[in-house]
C-alpha cells in the first residue's frame, strides 16, 4: 500500500509539473535583457502562448484560429457576426489616441516619457529607427490597421532588429522561436526574425490574426504581449474582453496592462510633439520620398546552393557589409545548401550579382562534425585540415566562441 501511494504522489507530481511546462508562449517575450534603451518601457514580459490554443467544448479539444473561430463569438462581450474577417480589418484603421489618449493610464505614461530623461531615450529611439519606421508605416497604411502599430517596436525592441531578450525573442518585433510559424521561416541556416522587413510583415499579419480572433484592437494588441492563451483564459475569468475593464480588475499581468497605455503615451508624443512641447524627430521628408531601402525597393535574386556571402560581394562590387545588412536572416554567412533563398539586393545590382554567381564557387560540406567533450575550433580545424577562420566563416560564429557540446559544425571543403 504505501509502495502504491509511494507511485500516486509522484505520478502527480509529474503530471503538474508537465501541465505547467505546457503553458503557451507568446509571441514577444521579455524584452529586458539587452541593454537597449528602449527595454525600460518594458520591463518584463510574461509568456504564454502558442501559434494553437486549445479550448475545452463539448469535452473535446478544438483548435481556435482565425479559420474556425466567428468573430471571437466563442469570448463573453464579443459580437459574432457573418461579416468577413477582412472587413473586420478594414474597419479597424481607428485612432487609438484620439479614441483613449485621453483616459488615465495613458495620461500616467505620457507625463512619465514628458521627462528630461525619457525625451531623450525616446528622441533617441526615433532618430535612429527612420530607416525602418518608413517601411513599418507603409505596411500599417497598406493594411489600415490603427496608425499607433507603427510605435509597437519602439515598445518591444527600440526598433533594434538584433535585439535578443533572456527567453529568447529576438527581432525588431520580438517573436519566439515557437511562434514564427506560419509567418516566417526558422532553421538551421535562416532566422527571419532578424529581417526588418520580413518580420514587420509578420507582426503586423499576427495582429491582425489577433483581431480576426478576438474581434478588439485593444485586445488583440494586448494579447500579441501576452499571449492568445493567457488573453482568452484572462477573459473567460474575469466575463469580459472589455480591456480597460480588465486592466481595472487587475485581470492582466502587470505588463499587459500597461502595454497600450505605453504604446498610446508614446504614440501620442510622437504624432503630437509640437502640441507638448518637445523635441521628437518627424521625418516628414524622408515619409514623403519613401525611396530604396526605406520604401524596401531592392532587387532579388534566387540563390539554391550555398555561396559565402562575403565571396558574392567581392565578386560583385557590392560591400561585404551592406550585402549582410540586407539579408540578415541568413545567420552562417553563405545561402542555405538544401533551399532556394531570394537574396536582397541594392536596387539596380542584379545583374551584377548573377554575374557574380557564375564566377563564384559554391561551399562543399563533406562532412559535418558533432562537438564532443574537450574540442575546440583549433582542434577540429586541425582534424580536418582545415583553418580556423574558414570553420568560423562556415558556422557564423567567432574565434572565441565557446562549444557546445553536440553542436554541428559543418566542415568547408578546401582545395590541396
Amino acid at each position: 500500500m504505501k509502495l502504491c501511494l509511494k507511485k500516486l504522489f509522484f505520478f502527480v507530481i509529474f503530471a503538474c509539473s508537465l501541465a505547467y511546462s505546457q503553458e503557451d508562449n507568446s509571441v514577444a517575450a521579455d524584452n529586458a535583457a539587452e541593454p537597449v534603451d528602449a527595454n525600460v518601457f518594458i520591463e518584463e514580459k510574461p509568456s504564454d502562448e502558442k501559434m494553437e490554443i486549445k479550448a475545452e467544448e463539448s469535452g473535446e479539444d478544438k483548435i481556435l484560429t482565425a479559420e474556425n473561430v466567428a468573430a471571437g463569438s466563442e469570448i463573453p462581450g464579443t459580437e459574432g457576426g457573418d461579416e468577413s474577417a477582412d472587413s473586420f480589418i478594414s474597419k479597424a484603421n481607428l485612432s487609438l489616441i484620439q479614441l483613449y489618449g485621453e483616459r488615465p493610464e495613458v495620461e500616467y505614461w505620457r507625463k512619465v516619457y514628458l521627462s528630461e530623461k525619457w525625451q531623450k531615450v525616446l528622441r533617441g529611439i526615433l532618430e535612429n529607427a527612420v530607416e525602418y519606421r518608413v517601411y513599418v508605416r507603409k505596411c500599417v497604411q497598406e493594411k489600415e490597421v490603427p496608425p499607433e502599430l507603427e510605435y509597437l517596436p519602439v515598445v518591444e525592441s527600440g526598433y533594434k532588429t538584433a535585439v535578443r531578450s533572456k527567453s529568447g525573442a529576438i527581432g525588431m518585433w520580438q517573436f519566439m522561436a515557437n511562434s514564427v510559424k506560419p509567418f516566417l521561416k526558422l532553421n538551421e541556416y535562416v532566422d527571419e526574425r532578424y529581417d526588418p522587413w520580413l518580420s514587420t510583415q509578420a507582426g503586423i499579419a499576427k495582429l491582425q490574426d489577433n483581431y480576426r480572433i478576438f474581434n478588439d484592437w485593444l485586445i488583440a494588441i494586448a494579447a500579441y504581449n501576452c499571449g492568445n492563451g493567457k488573453m482568452r483564459k484572462t477573459i473567460r475569468k474575469a466575463g469580459t474582453s472589455d480591456y480597460w475593464e480588465l486592466v481595472e480588475k487587475k485581470a492582466l499581468p502587470r505588463q499587459t496592462a500597461e502595454y497600450i497605455p505605453k504604446l498610446i503615451a508614446i504614440a501620442d508624443l510622437s504624432e503630437n510633439y509640437e502640441k507638448y512641447g518637445i523635441d521628437l524627430p518627424r521625418h516628414e521628408k524622408e515619409f514623403e520620398e519613401l525611396v530604396n531601402e526605406r520604401d524596401a525597393v531592392f532587387d532579388y535574386v534566387s540563390v539554391k546552393k550555398p555561396y559565402m556571402i562575403s565571396a558574392i560581394a567581392k565578386e560583385s562590387g557590392i560591400s561585404e557589409k551592406e550585402l549582410k545588412h540586407l539579408n540578415p536572416s541568413l545567420t552562417k554567412g553563405f545561402t542555405p545548401p538544401a533551399a532556394t533563398y531570394e537574396l536582397r539586393l541594392p536596387a539596380g545590382k542584379k545583374e551584377d550579382v548573377v554575374n557574380a554567381l557564375a564566377k563564384v564557387t559554391p561551399i562543399e560540406f563533406p562532412f559535418q562534425y558533432t562537438v564532443v567533450k574537450g574540442d575546440s575550433l583549433w582542434s577540429i580545424s586541425r582534424k580536418f585540415g582545415v583553418t580556423v577562420q574558414a570553420l568560423c566563416d562556415t558556422n557564423g560564429i567567432k574565434e572565441n566562441a565557446i562549444l557546445r557540446i553536440g553542436k554541428v559544425l559543418y566542415v568547408p571543403s578546401v582545395k590541396k
